[in-house]
């Protein structure tokens, strides 16, 4: 069976990663930090770009693997966002209460390993957001349009090949969020190659003079948007099959999981109804 290892972003020492072969725990920013979590995998090993966590967000634990750990398949989630089995899921997204061993395998855990298998790369399911990628991004909070620009320059410049790939994922609707994704290694160290040298030569060109603490986290912002015309791209020219597979978000206070699975009920994700709202509050 092949080697595959699915790193858990974390951030905060209270936050959990369930025993399990497939899932390893990494502190994103650890050379930030004043402790090193015990049990954890830490970013600041090896060569690391742990010190630029407060832009980079959890793409830290990406180039950390990147550069550090062998595996065949490369897989990264959030603290309390995960991919699930369900390959008829209707909806990106769902949520769940306390995230446990157990809850896993009811999540198709348990089959995850042999699912897997051939299979080259999985990515979030995409969210219909009824505007443009590009315009989606210019309105969210804490984004900047020209950002966005110059990342679409910086392409033109170093990876021609990619502005079909990327005209077309930005100026489409549908949306892969979260840097949320699992693929075998030739493609994450294509991926990596080609994300890395974009956000290097961004850090080098854009002002970020005045951003807030949530605005500086701009280069993970980008590299959201940025998978999404790595994956159209794969589609366009090689023909590579890309699954998608939703995703479920862990919410253990009750209170709010109760409402926000009511909003969602309301306002199902990836519905036009919730894009009108969205537009409206925006």
């Amino acid at each position: 069976m092949s080697q595959i290892k699915l790193f858990v972003c974390c951030h905060q020492a209270g936050q959990r990663v369930p025993a399990h072969p497939l899932l390893h725990p990494v502190q994103v920013g650890a050379a930030l930090a004043q402790d090193h979590f015990p049990g954890f995998a830490h970013d600041d090993a090896g060569e690391n770009i742990s010190q630029k966590n407060r832009s980079y967000c959890e793409l830290t634990a990406h180039y950390w693997a990147w550069k550090n750990v062998e595996a065949d398949y490369y897989g990264f989630f959030h603290y309390r966002r995960y991919l699930y089995l369900d390959e008829h899921a209707r909806r990106p997204y769902r949520l769940a209460g306390e995230l446990t061993a157990e809850g896993l395998e009811t999540l198709g855990f348990d089959r995850l390993e042999q699912w897997l298998e051939g299979k080259a790369c999985v990515v979030p399911m995409g969210e219909d957001m009824h505007i443009s990628v590009r315009d989606h991004y210019a309105r969210a909070p804490y984004h900047h349009r020209e950002d966005l620009a110059l990342v679409e320059d910086i392409v033109r410049e170093k990876y021609p090949d990619y502005v079909p790939a990327m005209e077309e994922y930005l100026s489409g609707t549908n949306c892969y969020f979260g840097n949320i994704f699992i693929m075998q290694k030739p493609l994450f160290d294509q991926y990596c190659g080609w994300l890395f040298s974009i956000l290097e030569e961004f850090d080098r060109r854009a002002d970020t003079t005045g951003y807030s603490t949530q605005e500086l986290r701009v280069d993970g912002y980008l590299a959201e948007r940025l998978l999404g015309v790595y994956v159209t791209h794969l589609r366009r020219t090689t023909g590579t099959q890309v699954y998608e597979l939703p995703r479920v978000q862990f919410e253990p206070d009750n209170k709010k999981r109760v409402q926000r699975k009511l909003l969602n009920a309301l306002l199902p994700p990836g519905s036009r109804r919730r894009a009108w709202v969205k537009k409206g509050r925006g």
